[in-house]
């Protein structure tokens, strides 16, 4: 992957109306400063400083500058460098389905417009500007640094930013970042918070009890409790823990309580689970 070319800068005055053009390579439009109107095959993106647009290879885009100076910032995403992107080790199984699932969108519907939840984004703005600092060096590590930069960035904007764009799409990235909330509230279990999402997501902690309300039909606490009793049986059936290390290795420090709320969803207390377990294996 050539990073020579990854980037430009552009500063426009009020005004300023670019000629029509298209590229054989995605393109992902930062507005820095300033607001602008981006055309994407005759469909207008209004966007303001700290908004983005991924616009898919070969549609037809202009733009259209509102205010003094603005100040954009372009990368080029071409299939070498996705393809890059996807293929690095630093990409796990959800990153690589998400990256897919972009690359499907701008196909079928020409763009995304990502609009930041918060007034301004400072970290997806130094993201961009190490990915600038990388093409100044330009050396065989920087090929790698902005490879991961570039996974960061799209992931970021995935999880952490508005989209607007139509219902199927909409549907199609939240439930991918459902994978992401839950997997993360099932890797840490034990000690999870809703204090822990909000930082790790960036979204308000109302955001989370409607998002888990709506895909599992649970409140974040409600989920959280299935998630470890859920475990608690597995563990229970693979008979290498007593009850006591189980109910810590969960999260729950009141062995009354967890006695109370495993026999309510599996009609049994933990020992007699275990025991019908073995019996029923044998």
């Amino acid at each position: 992957m050539g990073i020579e070319s990854l980037f430009h800068l552009n500063r426009y005055t009020a005004g300023t109306k670019t000629d029509k053009h298209r590229h054989d390579y995605a393109e992902l439009l930062y507005v820095s400063d300033g607001s602008l109107i981006q055309y994407v095959n005759g469909n207008p993106v209004h966007m303001k400083k700290g908004d983005v647009c991924f616009v898919g290879s070969g549609c037809v885009h202009q733009e259209l500058t509102g205010d003094e100076n603005t100040f954009v910032i372009r990368l080029e995403i071409s299939d070498e460098i996705t393809d890059a992107v996807i293929s690095n080790k630093m990409a796990d199984k959800q990153a690589v389905d998400y990256i897919n699932e972009l690359v499907k969108i701008l196909k079928n519907s020409g763009y995304i417009h990502f609009c930041y939840k918060d007034d301004y984004d400072n970290e997806l703005k130094d993201m961009i500007t190490a990915i600038i600092n990388e093409c100044g060096v330009s050396d065989a590590a920087s090929v790698y640094m902005c490879q991961g930069l570039i996974l960061r960035i799209l992931w970021r904007l995935g999880t952490s930013y508005e989209y607007a764009q139509s219902r199927f799409i909409r549907k199609k990235i939240n439930w991918l970042l459902h994978q992401e909330i839950t997997d993360f509230i099932e890797d840490n279990m034990k000690d999870v918070t809703i204090e822990m999402l909000v930082e790790n997501f960036g979204y308000q902690e109302d955001y989370f009890n409607r998002f888990l309300k709506s895909h599992t039909g649970m409140t974040f606490t409600e989920y959280l409790q299935d998630c470890r009793l859920k475990k608690s049986a597995i563990l229970l059936k693979e008979d290498s823990m007593d009850v006591d290390e189980i109910i810590k290795k969960v999260g729950y420090r009141n062995k009354g309580y967890f006695y109370r709320i495993f026999t309510e969803k599996y009609n049994m207390t933990p020992a007699k689970f275990r025991k019908y377990i073995k019996e029923k294996e044998l």
